[in-house]
Order: structure tokens, then C-alpha cells, then sequence
């Protein structure tokens, strides 16, 4: 079981909004806790919380060049700014021409290149967990 707390990071111009990024700070540890005492009562059971906000929040967007974007803060799709999954396409909102530089594809979901990278830390720090 796995918990994605949403990018806090959006708006026009992408501005992350400290009190909401505090807060998911704040739900994430107490859900961690949680779960580590479902584990803890529950026999034969196996939560697992894995953390996808530190990959993203704080080392994909504070440090985009380390893992090669060049554009955080507008998805590849249309402008970038407003588009959202089905408005995203080649009639509508044609795609940037290349989303290897993009972390996100629309206004909130990442590129598959950082999909590839966030899931790549996953499976390195919860592989052993999930077996």
C-alpha cells in the first residue's frame, strides 16, 4: 500500500505554496507512523509507506539539472500552464518539441522520464520492503 501526496507546486508561474508543502510534511509523518503501528498490530500484514514527495518536491524541483531537465515550471503540453490530461492532445494542445527537458507533461503529472527516475529510487529503497 502507497500514498502519493500531491505537488504543491502549481499556479501560473509554478510558486510553491510553503504552508501546504508544511502540511503534507506534516500528514506524510504522521501517516508513516500510522502505518508503522498497523504493522505492528496487525499479524501477517504488510503496509508499506513509501515517501514520493522527497523525490519530487525536494530534489526533482529544487535540483532539475541533476537529473537533466531544463523546464520545471511549465508542463510540455499546449502552454503548459493550464492543460490537464485529455486536453492534452494533438488537436487542442500540441506537445512541446522535446519533453526530455520537461519534469512535468501537463500543468501536474510528471514526464515519463521522471516517472522513470522517481520509480527507479522506489524500487532501489523499498524493492527489499515489497518482497
Amino acid at each position: 500500500m502507497s500514498t502519493i501526496t500531491k505537488n504543491q507546486c502549481r499556479g501560473i508561474e509554478r510558486e510553491c505554496v510553503t504552508r501546504y508543502n508544511q502540511a503534507a510534511i506534516v500528514y506524510n509523518s504522521e501517516l508513516s507512523q500510522e502505518i508503522q503501528r498497523l504493522n505492528n498490530t496487525l499479524p501477517g500484514s504488510k503496509v508499506v509507506y513509501i515517501d514520493m514527495y522527497t523525490p519530487i518536491i525536494v530534489d526533482m524541483i529544487q535540483r532539475p539539472s541533476a537529473y537533466g531537465f531544463e523546464v520545471i515550471n511549465r508542463g510540455c503540453c499546449g502552454t503548459g500552464i493550464y492543460e490537464v490530461t485529455l486536453t492534452c492532445n494533438r488537436f487542442t494542445a500540441p506537445p512541446c518539441e522535446d519533453v526530455s527537458k520537461f519534469l512535468f507533461w501537463d500543468t501536474y503529472h510528471p514526464t515519463e522520464k521522471a516517472y522513470n527516475i522517481l520509480m527507479g529510487q522506489v524500487i532501489q529503497r523499498y524493492g527489499p520492503l515489497l518482497s
